[in-house]
């Protein structure tokens, strides 16, 4: 699921991203899923990479997805919204 997951923020960031590079110049087609806010920047400036994105909705106090696949980074979050269907005592968003 998350390249490098278990490293500290930045070696995991600078390490995902030069993987990532290093992949681009093979010149192959592929596609790499990640919840990382930041890797998903790694679009601006690099020719061949494109943000995707599906969405996600709560319906009958389960989460669902459409599996829609639409251009750009995912406009929203999701981890806030499982933790409070899982009961724990999580803020709104944009309350932290």
């Amino acid at each position: 699921d998350e390249i490098f997951r278990g490293t500290n923020n930045r070696e995991r960031l600078l390490g995902s991203r030069a993987y990532l590079q290093a992949l681009l110049g093979r010149q192959g087609l592929g596609a790499i899923s990640t919840h990382d806010l930041e890797l998903v920047k790694l679009a601006e400036g690099a020719a061949g990479v494109h943000n995707y994105h599906f969405r996600d909705a709560i319906a009958g106090g389960r989460m669902v997805f459409d599996y829609t696949l639409r251009p750009g980074p995912c406009p929203t979050t999701n981890a806030l919204k499982i933790m409070r269907l899982e009961g724990l005592p999580v803020p709104e968003e944009g309350a932290l």
